[in-house]
């Protein structure tokens, strides 16, 4: 199979506790078989937990995430020495019970999407984690989805002013909002390609 994310760097965050194994684990068994390399960032290096008792072991603190958008390369403690040459192509954030309470507000998430957006690369919120999309002021007057019936991600949502529709996944100019694991099978591929067509510098 071609590798058509050889060369891309794909940054993962996860809320530090709670996060959605059923959202995590397929993206990140998708962007592995494209060649991508991946980093999972956290709020914290310990290991994070998920709603089913899954565990994952962040490789980056969000903070270090962003001196590595300077296109420094740097060091991660939590799998050993990993150099990430260049910057994150794609940046996706993943939902789940801690969404609300380790991401939503977390200013240096915020202002890393920002950068990623204005650097013409590709961001994507998943579930509950859109909201972080809505707050780091990204989302107003687009069309969003997100978790059916989570009452605080659509408040916050419509607080951000972005209009909500019923669909499995959005894409507005390099921005992806998915309503939740049903519909990363429909997510992978066109964020693969627009991935594929971000600038490699």
């Amino acid at each position: 199979m071609e590798e058509r994310l050889a060369g891309k760097n794909i940054l993962i965050v996860i809320p530090k506790d709670y996060y959605m194994e059923a959202q995590l684990d397929p993206i990140l068994d998708s962007m592995d078989a494209e060649g991508a390399k991946v980093l999972v960032a956290s709020a914290k290096l310990k290991e994070a937990v998920g709603m089913k008792g899954g565990r994952t072991n962040p490789d980056v603190l969000i903070v270090d995430a962003i001196e590595g958008i300077t296109g420094d390369s740097y060091v991660s403690a939590a799998k050993g020495v990993r150099q990430i040459k260049g910057v994150f192509h794609g940046t996706i954030i993943i939902g789940g019970n801690g969404a609300r309470s380790y991401l939503w507000k977390d200013e240096l998430l915020q202002l890393l999407l920002n950068d990623r957006y204005r650097s013409k690369m590709v961001i994507a919120g998943i579930g509950s984690a859109v909201p972080c999309l809505g707050k780091a002021g990204l989302l107003q007057s687009l069309e969003v989805t997100t978790e059916p019936g989570n009452k605080k991600a659509v408040a916050a949502l419509e607080d951000s002013k972005a209009v909500l529709v019923d669909e499995a996944m959005t894409i507005t100019d390099r921005i992806f909002t998915v309503q939740d694991a049903s519909g990363i099978p429909a997510f992978l591929d066109p964020f693969i390609e627009a991935v594929v067509k971000t600038p490699t510098k």
